[in-house]
């Protein structure tokens, strides 16, 4: 049994399909199914049931995920000791971005990081917020920049995502954006004559979806949903083209405003958490300690700074 293939298995179960898999596995589907097909010869057990669906854990595959997924965090353990006891950061570290990067600045902690630990480099990708919480859990990523809902209606603030260990860098606000034929309503309408109008939904997983879904609970409103986009452009366009309202962070809606696009209501209606994730099991991996030590400092230096915008 080789740890790739639990890596395989664990990284199957959680997508529930081959395709994605290996997409996240940067491998071929006949690839990641030959690894499946390995674990389950070598166990003697079947670890999925295939569907129309995609795959879906048996009994004894729902048991073992669990078991998996105590190995690899204890291999990943055991890789970060030896990293630490050899004490100078050096190495790859795959970063993903849910952002353009300069809003995240990047430049600046990469200039940080270049000055602290020489050795480090960097390889950038993008993900989704909810995307790089299962990928750094599944050890597809080093670290992530991310949002995070807050816990309740009065900007309590986030709760780090099991097993990271999580940075806030800023408070983000969210403003509700909608058609220009609208503005009056959005800057002078209650939240809930806002709510009776159609809306553009986000995908569940969204740290944004929990937001929405609270100000619509608050105000005892069932909302007409329109669509359901991830990308903030897909927002834009339907919410420009008379669609409906949607939320989005500050930046992102000024600038659609600045084009004369969209309309937007002056006042955040709440508040997400930018943070900056690292494994717990390897928070201690000198190269991801001096990348997160990098980021800090950027943002420290950079307060006041425009905020990023993707989810």
């Amino acid at each position: 049994m080789e740890l790739y293939q639990l890596r395989t298995f664990a990284v199957v179960a959680d997508t529930g399909n081959l395709t994605r898999a290996a997409e996240r596995l940067h491998a071929s589907p006949p690839a990641v199914s030959a690894h499946i097909r390995a674990l389950e010869d070598e166990l003697g057990v079947a670890l999925f049931r295939r569907t129309p669906r995609g795959m879906e854990l048996t009994d004894a595959g729902r048991d073992l995920r669990e078991r998996a997924g105590a190995v690899l965090a204890g291999a990943e353990e055991l890789r970060a000791r030896a990293l630490a006891l050899r004490g100078e950061p050096e190495g790859e570290v795959t970063l993903a971005l849910h952002a353009a990067s300069n809003l995240l600045r990047v430049d600046a902690a990469h200039a940080l990081l270049r000055a602290s630990a020489p050795r480090v480099r960097l390889r950038l990708s993008r993900a989704m917020s909810w995307e790089v919480v299962g990928a750094l859990r599944t050890g597809e990523l080093d670290a992530g920049f991310l949002y995070l809902a807050d816990q309740g209606a009065n900007d309590e603030g986030a709760a780090a995502p099991e097993g990271l260990v999580v940075t806030p860098l800023a408070r983000v606000g969210l403003h509700v954006i909608g058609p220009v034929e609208w503005a009056d309503v959005l800057q002078s309408g209650t939240l809930a004559e806002l709510a009776a109008l159609p809306w553009l939904w986000v995908p569940c997983e969204c740290p944004f979806c929990p937001v929405m879904e609270r100000l619509f609970a608050d105000v005892g409103v069932e909302p007409t949903v329109a669509a359901v986009a991830e990308q903030e452009d897909a927002l834009c366009a339907l919410a420009a083209g008379g669609a409906g309202l949607t939320v989005m962070v500050e930046a992102e809606a000024r600038a659609a405003v600045a084009e004369g696009r969209l309309a937007l209501r002056e006042r955040p209606v709440a508040h997400v958490t930018l943070a900056f994730a690292v494994p717990a099991a390897r928070a201690e991996v000198p190269a991801l300690a001096a990348l997160r030590e990098a980021v800090r400092a950027a943002w420290d230096a950079g307060r006041g700074d425009a905020a990023p915008t993707a989810r």
